[in-house]
């Protein structure tokens, strides 16, 4: 099993997989904490083999 982690920005998409484990997980989430920070970051999403999708974050979706 491994948790997929899909990074979308207005240059460029990215999938990196990571082990289905506590660290694997957190090593994602690292990942999208760093990568929201960037110029043109627009969504992230990990999504699970056994659990579907686990998290998602949309800038899309977010107003101030």
């Amino acid at each position: 099993m491994q948790y997929e982690l899909t990074i979308e920005s207005k240059f460029c998409d990215t999938i990196t997989v990571y082990p289905h484990t506590r660290e694997g997980l957190t090593d994602a989430f690292a990942r999208i904490s760093e990568a929201r920070t960037k110029v043109g970051f627009e969504c992230a999403r990990i999504v699970s083999d056994r659990d579907g999708e686990v998290f998602t974050l949309d800038n899309n979706l977010i107003s101030f």
